[in-house]
């Protein structure tokens, strides 16, 4: 088991929740510190496919998802899941609340051709978190999902042009907008019957 991330962190979690840029500093020091080989974007990805799939996914499933844990520090698995469940929840939060305020977590200060490479891994790491969860199995995509599926492997190997910034940075916009619209219709349609099973806290 990660740890129990306890009520005593709850104004921390709160914290980065509401601060990507943190989320994700502490997200790629946690994935070093635990010997995981995703990157802050493709760990995010996964983590989003899970939850989309199965909004019921605890922390526990979520860190099994990235693979085999080789944690270089002590203590290093309860910090980490301490990450995780604040990414948990900001996830449940922003896919299912009516602002529907997801969007992939990104790096906002780099170049546009890492931007587009983060988007690329986040992509990638959605489809397999999507579809490694046990609870997709039970249910069929409808067209419409399936088509963005598709898409999005589509996205995943994109390559942007050299040496044209406003033309590239147009189109990973668009991308970026696509995916986060594709995901949050692909949610609405995976999520359970029953609001109670959704859980925001």
């Amino acid at each position: 088991m990660v740890g129990d991330p306890g009520t005593g962190n709850a104004k921390a979690q709160d914290g980065l929740e509401r601060d990507p840029v943190a989320l994700r500093e502490q997200l790629e020091h946690g994935l070093r510190s635990m010997g995981f080989a995703q990157t802050p974007a493709s760990a995010h990805g996964l983590f989003t496919g899970c939850l989309v799939a199965d909004p019921g996914a605890d922390v526990d499933a979520l860190v099994r998802s990235l693979g085999e844990a080789l944690p270089l520090t002590e203590g290093a698995g309860d910090r980490f899941g301490k990450t995780v469940e604040a990414i948990r929840r900001a996830l449940l939060a922003q896919l299912y609340d009516v602002e529907l305020g997801f969007g992939p977590l990104l790096p906002e200060d780099e170049a546009i051709e890492a931007q587009a490479q983060a988007l690329s891994e986040w992509v990638d790491g959605f489809i397999a978190g999507l579809g490694q969860t046990p609870r997709l199995g039970k249910l069929k995509p409808s067209a419409e999902a399936s088509e963005i599926l598709r898409d999005f492997a589509e996205i995943a190997r994109i390559e942007l042009e050299p040496e044209d910034d406003e033309e590239n940075a147009a189109a990973f916009e668009e991308l970026n907008e696509y995916v986060r619209v594709g995901v949050l219709l692909i949610a609405d349609e995976l999520a359970p019957d029953d609001p109670k099973r959704i859980p925001m806290q």
